[in-house]
Protein backbone atom coordinates (compact mmCIF):
# COMPACT_ATOMS: atom_id res chain seq x y z
CA UNK A 1 0.00 0.00 0.00
CA UNK A 2 1.33 3.53 -0.63
CA UNK A 3 0.49 7.10 0.55
CA UNK A 4 -3.38 8.65 0.76
CA UNK A 5 -4.02 10.74 -2.76
CA UNK A 6 -5.73 13.98 -1.59
CA UNK A 7 -7.32 16.25 -3.92
CA UNK A 8 -5.74 14.40 -6.61
CA UNK A 9 -7.53 13.99 -10.04
CA UNK A 10 -8.20 10.09 -10.60
CA UNK A 11 -9.82 8.83 -13.89
CA UNK A 12 -10.65 5.36 -14.08
CA UNK A 13 -9.66 3.40 -17.15
CA UNK A 14 -11.97 0.90 -15.86
CA UNK A 15 -9.46 -2.09 -16.80
CA UNK A 16 -10.19 -4.26 -13.60
CA UNK A 17 -6.49 -4.19 -13.18
CA UNK A 18 -7.12 -3.11 -9.19
CA UNK A 19 -9.72 -6.33 -9.26
CA UNK A 20 -7.26 -8.88 -10.10
CA UNK A 21 -4.79 -7.66 -6.87
CA UNK A 22 -4.04 -10.05 -4.44
CA UNK A 23 -5.98 -9.20 -0.88
CA UNK A 24 -9.53 -8.98 0.56
CA UNK A 25 -12.05 -6.66 0.03
CA UNK A 26 -14.08 -6.32 3.30
CA UNK A 27 -17.22 -5.36 3.58
CA UNK A 28 -20.12 -2.99 5.66
CA UNK A 29 -23.19 -3.46 6.77
CA UNK A 30 -23.99 -0.85 3.79
CA UNK A 31 -22.31 -2.80 1.32
CA UNK A 32 -24.15 -6.22 2.02
CA UNK A 33 -27.13 -4.54 2.04
CA UNK A 34 -26.52 -2.35 -0.96
CA UNK A 35 -25.07 -5.49 -2.94
CA UNK A 36 -27.92 -7.59 -1.98
CA UNK A 37 -30.56 -6.10 -3.25
CA UNK A 38 -28.16 -4.94 -6.77
CA UNK A 39 -27.92 -8.82 -7.09
CA UNK A 40 -31.84 -9.80 -6.17
CA UNK A 41 -30.87 -12.11 -3.09
CA UNK A 42 -31.50 -11.71 0.79
CA UNK A 43 -28.93 -10.79 2.83
CA UNK A 44 -28.58 -13.88 4.26
CA UNK A 45 -28.50 -15.32 0.65
CA UNK A 46 -25.88 -12.81 -0.41
CA UNK A 47 -23.70 -13.70 2.32
CA UNK A 48 -24.14 -17.00 1.56
CA UNK A 49 -23.07 -17.03 -2.05
CA UNK A 50 -20.53 -14.38 -2.25
CA UNK A 51 -18.65 -13.95 0.75
CA UNK A 52 -16.20 -15.83 3.23
CA UNK A 53 -14.83 -15.04 6.26
CA UNK A 54 -11.91 -12.38 6.19
CA UNK A 55 -8.50 -13.67 7.34
CA UNK A 56 -9.18 -11.14 10.54
CA UNK A 57 -11.87 -13.48 11.42
CA UNK A 58 -13.97 -10.31 12.34
CA UNK A 59 -15.43 -9.49 8.85
CA UNK A 60 -16.55 -10.50 5.80
CA UNK A 61 -15.30 -10.02 2.31
CA UNK A 62 -15.86 -10.86 -1.26
CA UNK A 63 -14.47 -14.48 -2.42
CA UNK A 64 -12.98 -14.72 -5.44
CA UNK A 65 -13.11 -16.13 -8.69
CA UNK A 66 -10.69 -19.39 -9.00
CA UNK A 67 -7.89 -17.05 -10.76
CA UNK A 68 -7.92 -14.61 -7.51
CA UNK A 69 -9.97 -12.16 -9.23
CA UNK A 70 -13.06 -10.72 -7.76
CA UNK A 71 -16.44 -12.41 -8.23
CA UNK A 72 -18.08 -9.41 -9.42
CA UNK A 73 -15.65 -8.93 -12.34
CA UNK A 74 -16.76 -9.58 -16.16
CA UNK A 75 -14.66 -8.93 -18.68
CA UNK A 76 -12.80 -6.20 -17.25
CA UNK A 77 -15.86 -4.61 -15.40
CA UNK A 78 -17.87 -4.44 -12.41
CA UNK A 79 -21.12 -6.05 -12.54
CA UNK A 80 -21.94 -3.74 -9.66
CA UNK A 81 -19.63 -1.14 -10.52
CA UNK A 82 -22.68 1.70 -9.23
CA UNK A 83 -23.07 -0.28 -5.98
CA UNK A 84 -19.65 -1.67 -5.30
CA UNK A 85 -18.00 -2.38 -2.07
CA UNK A 86 -16.89 1.08 -0.05
CA UNK A 87 -13.60 -0.12 -0.38
CA UNK A 88 -13.52 -0.06 -3.98
CA UNK A 89 -15.13 3.20 -4.05
CA UNK A 90 -12.16 4.35 -1.62
CA UNK A 91 -9.78 3.33 -4.70
CA UNK A 92 -7.07 5.23 -5.04
CA UNK A 93 -8.14 8.30 -2.15
CA UNK A 94 -7.69 6.25 0.82
CA UNK A 95 -6.15 2.98 -0.51
CA UNK A 96 -4.01 1.97 -3.06
CA UNK A 97 -0.80 -0.31 -4.46
CA UNK A 98 2.69 0.58 -5.56
CA UNK A 99 2.02 0.05 -9.60
CA UNK A 100 0.19 -1.69 -12.16
CA UNK A 101 -2.92 0.77 -12.04
CA UNK A 102 -2.72 2.36 -15.50
CA UNK A 103 -4.74 5.55 -14.37
CA UNK A 104 -2.32 5.90 -11.40
CA UNK A 105 0.97 5.50 -13.47
CA UNK A 106 -0.67 8.88 -15.75
CA UNK A 107 -0.68 10.89 -12.12
CA UNK A 108 3.08 10.08 -11.66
Amino acid sequence: MSRKIENAEFTCHRCGTCCRWEGHVLLTQEDITRLSGSTGLSEEAFIERYTALAVNRRELSLVDHPDGSCIFLDENRCRFYTDRPAQCRDFPHSWRVTNGCPALEEMN
